[in-house]
């Protein structure tokens, strides 16, 4: 699972007048010594509203939406990356200049993105086999859907920020319909910033403000437990979550700056796997030795910055012609993809 930070959307509207680029990541070889990925932008279809969000189904079609806060044509815009490696354009819903994408997630032919708009939580369904976008109805009692995961074909989790704390509601036909589980236990003020869940709908959850930072559920959502079994006193958030049985990776953003961060035992205690010279970073994974993570250089600079992990060694991308920050990533199985405001990437990681 995927979730754009509230940040880095704030982001994406913020140099949404600014010049756009595309990428394309070169692969990365599987040898003791890991080789620095060099990266090439490459120009967007569509440089008249910026992506925001990414996510590649796990048969590694990559999609790539965003929206506008202008109230001018056109609000939203789209394009696909098929199997022979071409972007191609993608007809998208239309967005009013409210709507907001908060997070995104795919199976094996499809993806969900989910967020906010006018009147009310949005959810679009992308699907690979024909490559096309739709709405589908957000569930009715969520509110302010902040992340999703899914875990099978069609099945898919989401937390929402609800009055009385955060909620789950789960999916098993891509979205169409949902269910309310029952309450997480976290504090009323806590906001969701991650989610990550497998397929026998085992999933750690983050969340940040008032309560404990890491909930897990081991019975699809019946019962959580929080993990309090270790300090997280520098953490100011927990974010990017990518699990893979009890093993689970994500970036931490601490009171020291951005750090990869892994557990072994489904979050009981956690270790520094890196720390990022980088900031407003998303890490996603094609396993749990394999990932791609992107940002911008430093604390307050606009210059983007793109690492791969291989087995816990953070190579830094080359970049050239990539203009500005990368504000999402995503993987399948094999290919991940970033974007920054109009950029498309994808590698072997």
């Amino acid at each position: 699972m995927i979730r754009v930070p509230a940040r880095v959307r704030s982001l994406v509207r913020i140099v949404a007048t600014c010049s756009f680029a595309g990428v394309v990541l070169a692969s990365c070889a599987t040898t003791t010594a890991i080789p620095t990925p060099h990266v090439t932008g490459l120009p967007a279809i569509s440089i008249s509203v910026p992506l925001s969000s990414v996510a590649c189904t796990t048969e590694n079609t990559c999609v790539a939406i965003g929206t506008s806060n202008l109230d001018v044509s056109p609000t939203s815009v789209g394009e696909y990356r098929s199997a022979n490696g071409h972007w191609t354009t993608l007809t998208v819903p239309s967005a009013d200049s409210s709507t907001s994408i908060a997070s995104s997630s795919c199976w094996n032919d499809g993806c969900l993105f989910v967020g906010s708009q006018s009147s009310g939580d949005m959810v679009w369904r992308y699907d690979a086999g024909t490559n096309t976008i739709r709405s589908e109805t957000a569930p009715v009692d969520a509110t302010n859907i902040q992340a999703i995961s899914c875990y099978a074909s069609l099945s898919c989790a989401i937390l929402d920020d609800g009055k009385l704390g955060p909620r789950f509601f789960t999916t098993a036909d891509g979205g169409i319909t949902w269910t309310l589980h029952p309450p997480i236990g976290v504090g009323t003020l806590d906001s969701v910033t991650a989610l990550s869940c497998q397929t026998n709908l085992e999933c750690m959850a983050s969340f940040i403000n008032d309560g404990d930072i890491v909930y897990v559920t081991r019975d699809g959502g019946a019962t959580w437990t929080p993990r309090t079994g270790f300090t997280t006193v520098t953490w100011v958030a927990l974010e990017s979550l990518n699990c893979y049985g009890n093993k689970c990776l994500g970036v931490a953003n601490t009171s020291n700056g951005w750090r990869i961060v892994k557990t072994k035992n489904f979050g009981r205690s956690w270790s520094k796997v890196a720390s990022l010279k980088s900031s407003d970073v998303t890490l996603s994974c094609t396993s749990y030795q394999h990932c791609v993570v992107g940002g911008f250089q430093g604390t307050t600079s606009s210059l983007p910055w793109l690492a791969t992990l291989t087995s816990g060694t953070v190579k830094v991308a080359k970049l050239k012609y990539v203009p500005s920050p990368l504000v999402d990533v995503a993987c399948g199985s094999k290919i991940c993809a970033a974007i920054a405001v109009t950029t498309v990437l994808t590698l072997r990681p």
